[in-house]
């Protein structure tokens, strides 16, 4: 069996340059936006078309009253 690789060795955080960035910066305010649109939309289609199953039944239709029985 094969060995993998060991990953170069990493210098301890005292020794680091400043300049270096130890976070990700994130993405910026418009792609955060961006998603939070998307992921809304994506709920409101979920429950749109989970609509239809929470409405009641549609009651039988009544008998036609123009006519009477008699007439």
């Amino acid at each position: 069996m094969t060995t993998r690789p060991q990953p170069p060795d990493r210098p301890p955080d005292s020794e680091r340059e400043e300049d270096e960035f130890l976070e990700d910066p994130g993405r910026g305010l418009g792609l955060r936006l961006l998603a939070l649109l998307g992921a809304f939309s994506f709920l409101m289609l979920g429950l749109s078309s989970m609509a239809p199953l929470f409405q009641p039944t549609p009651s039988p239709p009544l008998p036609d009253q123009r006519r009477s029985p008699a007439a």
